[in-house]
């Protein structure tokens, strides 16, 4: 028995398309005619599970959403935090920690050093 969470299976951003253009109750030829597609481009649309983002930035910008709240992955330089920032007497602990590491790797290696010209 396999057992499979949720998040390991993607969206369809097609179908996530079409939920909310239900929901938004906008007609399809006035959303297809205002983002420069026809309506049965639309129909298209929403069967791909892997819709492109420029598409969905089309649909977007014509039903005032950002998907990028929805497929995180089409914005890369959104910054996504899953821990709380350090305080900064945290970084200072953090970068002497790091710093006392560095000095012990870097005595080993001299040692190593001196003993294989001997």
């Amino acid at each position: 028995m396999f057992i499979v969470k949720n998040e390991d299976f993607k969206k369809h951003r097609g179908e996530y398309l079409n939920e909310l253009v239900r929901k938004k109750g906008i007609k399809i030829n006035v959303l297809t005619e205002a983002a420069g597609f026809d309506r049965s481009t639309f129909y298209n649309h929403i069967k791909k599970s892997d819709l492109s983002f420029g598409i969905l930035i089309k649909y977007g910008k014509i039903l005032n959403y950002d998907f990028a709240e929805a497929f995180p992955e089409m914005d890369p330089h959104r910054k996504q935090r899953t821990e709380p920032s350090m305080s900064y007497d945290e970084l200072e602990l953090d970068r002497d920690n790091w710093k006392e590491k560095y000095f012990q790797v870097a005595e080993l290696y001299h040692q190593c050093m001196r003993q294989q010209k001997k």
